[in-house]
């Protein structure tokens, strides 16, 4: 419906243009005021009539059961995570001390990474994301 009141007036401006025989010549600007309603009409009856709202989903009735197993859940999770965490600065540290300032082992290297990776993850799941 749009495409075929646009290309009419688009139509009426081109046919405007074009003088007709026996017809004095008519400028665009004579022939907007005629086809512009033509035109803006679509675009003003389709906002009148606005999409009806999506239905709604009703949520489960145990839901409140749902989430709070979630959250128990994520909490086991980041107290494991937790004691991890610390059994591996623990370990590092004494990794640390076994080792001098010239050697640095791989190991230290890795342990420091998956102790970052760790906090990033506790802290994330604290943040609730």
């Amino acid at each position: 419906m749009r495409k075929a009141a646009i290309l009419v007036g688009v139509a009426l401006l081109s046919f405007a243009a074009v003088p007709a025989p026996g017809f004095a010549q008519v400028s665009v600007r004579d022939a907007v005021p005629v086809a512009a309603p033509v035109i803006a009409e679509p675009l003003q009856v389709g906002r009148q009539q606005p999409f009806p709202p999506p239905p709604r989903e009703e949520a489960p009735r145990n839901a409140r059961k749902q989430q709070r197993d979630l959250l128990k859940t994520k909490f086991e999770n980041m107290k494991e995570n937790a004691d991890e965490l610390a059994d591996l600065a623990k370990s590092l540290q004494e990794d640390l001390n076994k080792s001098n300032e010239n050697v640095l082992s791989v190991e230290v290297v890795q342990k420091a990474q998956r102790i970052e990776k760790l906090a990033k993850k506790i802290r994330s799941t604290a943040r609730g994301f």
